[in-house]
């Protein structure tokens, strides 16, 4: 039996419940939720509200698969693919090879399975160690049904610089909530208990060229955008002109010459993305190209002090204002699906931790790019001696980070990553803040990498955040009318990229080869010779100017500081004084991020102070309990 559902606009949320009365007492995930699937026992499985998402249910002997989100596999295609599907390990099988980007949920024989994709674009969060059971989509869903409250830990390591490391980056700010990691299902009885996690996919090996992947990796990004195109009539896209998102928006514009391509001008004063989207846009004959000035544009940080509750953890980088206006823009066209470059730095670029491997491998080829990555990105001796001499494990990095929290943040030229960049905790984060996160990373010590290989692991960790990133700004502009897409985060194009060998994804001689080598004859040579990136640091100084009043306000009484973790004094005081080169404005964006995301959470309630134990002593409720009332078939 197959079913198809579509509704249009915004974020699809939902909630699955095991297959047993007391779960008909769960929160719905929002006001107008229904039931979308349900057991065969006629007890609802699926309940929520489907946004801009499909979902094909598909029903037989063995029990039930959905897919919630984008796979553009006709109807009877999936039927003969799930058909045979007796078990786990079929099922496993057949969603290995769809396209697109969707949950995979299944309840098979006396157990219930949820997955998200590779990229975070979709996620999975469940509670921990409770046999009330719910598996959302969204970790505040989760954390409404739990009554959870927030946790001192899990925020206080979001202060960390650069980003908060696996596996720390699967726990949520609520206090037993956690995310499914990438790869892995959420599992649970089809009649409930605790939730468990089981591992479903692992990095494939890195071993091909870029001659042997290339043909792999331009049908995986042809087809992630030529079914978005075909599935939307009324298409829109980024068009700045870099190296990702204009091989995205030509290859949209083969399948719909008709698109409106956006386009950013003006955010630097060195602007040389407007001169290459203007060449890009002379190659798209009929494509509707808008030109934005920046300055008629939110600024950087303008959408900071939102605190949109559409948001379930706190945003990461800055322009979420400047998103939402894009959304409108193009929604007011008629757009109903915005494509983006989003992810191709992070899948198609292997990080400087390759050469580590490769000294090992190939000691004649790493000689060449040792020696062409210290030129372009100014390592000293010492530093090309740390990207290949250090040999601690994964734990030993963790650990290592722990002693060194508090040293100073990094410059202009930060030195190369090991098993990735070094973490550190700003100047305003208190001694108590560096006590709770130095706790967590040496509880984490004993955890096992990503892969195994270094620029393996953190691959898979920069993929993970940006899709975390990409997830957020969906979020932001399904607010402004419009679904949001990231054709180089679909998982079928990340294991392309990650199966090539990373000297031949990355080079200090070429930018991009994977993409250039692959989509050679498919777009124009001369869209592809850009070997720059626009440097976006003065727009958001420009930004920081701008808000310095409504920053300051921000840091009289911070919520960070009622937890014991920010220093006010410090903070304002860094707020207000010229910024470094280097990452302490990305680092202090970091925190303001978090700051005005807490002050969304807790309006309204006490002051929530985390006990000692890393959960606060009173817990917030979101939501008033709701039924889902009677069954439905």
């Amino acid at each position: 039996m197959l079913d198809r559902h579509t509704v249009g606009g915004g974020e699809s949320v939902f909630v699955v419940v095991p297959d047993h009365d007391g779960a008909l007492a769960v929160r719905r995930p929002t006001p107008d939720s229904r039931v979308l699937a349900t057991h065969e026992s006629g007890r609802p499985l699926i309940v929520g509200v489907l946004g801009a998402d499909d979902l094909f249910v598909h029903r037989s002997r063995a029990g039930i698969v959905a897919l919630l989100g984008f796979c553009p596999v006709p109807d009877e295609n999936l039927n003969s693919m799930l058909s045979p599907v007796t078990s786990y390990a079929d099922l496993d099988r057949v969603t290995r090879r769809l396209p697109g980007s969707h949950h995979v949920i299944a309840a098979l024989g006396d157990r219930i399975r949820v997955r998200g994709t590779l990229s975070n674009t979709r996620r999975v969060f469940y509670p921990r160690g409770t046999g009330n059971c719910v598996i959302s989509n969204r970790a505040d869903v989760v954390a409404d049904a739990q009554a959870a409250a927030l946790d001192e830990t899990s925020i206080a390591l979001r202060l960390i610089f650069p980003a908060v490391p696996h596996p720390l980056s699967n726990r949520t700010p609520w206090c037993g909530v956690e995310a499914v990691p990438p790869g892995h299902d959420a599992e649970l009885r089809a009649t409930g208990g605790s939730v468990r996690t089981s591992q479903w996919w692992q990095s494939p090996e890195a071993t091909l060229s870029r001659a042997e992947a290339s043909s792999a990796f331009r049908e995986a990004l042809c087809t992630a955008v030529d079914n978005r195109v075909s599935a939307h009539p009324r298409t829109s896209c980024d068009l700045s002109g870099g190296m990702d998102s204009t091989p995205v928006a030509y290859l949209a514009w083969l399948k719909n010459p008709r698109l409106t391509a956006v386009t950013l001008c003006g955010l630097t004063t060195a602007d040389d993305d407007t001169a290459s989207a203007l060449r890009a846009a002379e190659q798209m004959s009929g494509a509707d190209h808008v030109l934005l000035d920046g300055a008629n544009l939110p600024g950087a940080l303008d959408g900071m002090f939102d605190a949109p509750e559409s948001h379930d953890e706190p945003f990461v980088g800055v322009q979420s204002a400047k998103f939402l206006a894009i959304a409108q823009l193009v929604a007011a066209r008629g757009s109903t699906l915005h494509l983006t470059g989003h992810g191709g730095d992070e899948v198609l670029t292997a990080p400087t931790s390759y050469l580590h491997t490769l000294a090992r491998r190939n000691p004649r080829v790493a000689l060449n790019h040792l020696y062409g990555q210290r030129a372009l990105r100014r390592w000293s001796l010492r530093d090309l001696w740390g990207v290949v001499g250090d040999r601690g494990s994964y734990g030993d990095w963790l650990a290592g980070c722990a002693r060194n929290l508090a040293s100073p943040l990094s410059g202009p030229h930060p030195p190369p990553p090991t098993w990735n960049q070094r973490l550190r905790l700003p100047g305003w984060v208190t001694e108590e803040g560096r006590r709770v996160v130095a706790g967590a990373l040496s509880a984490a010590a004993d955890a096992e990498p990503l892969a195994r290989t270094r620029s393996q692991h953190q691959s898979l960790e920069n993929i993970g955040l940006s899709g975390r990133v990409a997830r957020l700004i969906g979020q932001v502009a399904g607010r402004g009318g419009v679904a949001m897409a990231s054709p180089f985060l679909d998982d079928r194009v990340i294991e392309s990229c990650l199966a090539v060998r990373p000297d031949d994804r990355s080079s200090p001689w070429d930018f991009k080869p994977l993409l250039t080598e692959s989509l050679s004859g498919t777009v124009p040579a001369e869209l592809m010779q850009r070997s720059t990136k626009n440097d976006m640091s003065e727009n958001v100084h420009a930004g920081f100017r701008k808000q310095r009043r409504r920053i300051t306000e921000l840091c009289e009484d911070p919520v960070l500081a009622e937890f014991g973790l920010v220093d006010a004094n410090a903070l304002r005081l860094a707020c207000t004084s010229p910024q470094p080169p280097g990452a302490a404005l990305p680092a202090m964006i970091t925190t303001l991020n978090c700051e005005t995301w807490l002050r969304g959470v807790t309006s309204g309630t006490p002051s929530l102070m985390p006990s000692r134990a890393g959960c606060p002593r009173n817990a917030k409720v979101h939501n008033e309990s709701r039924s889902y009332g009677p069954r439905q078939a």
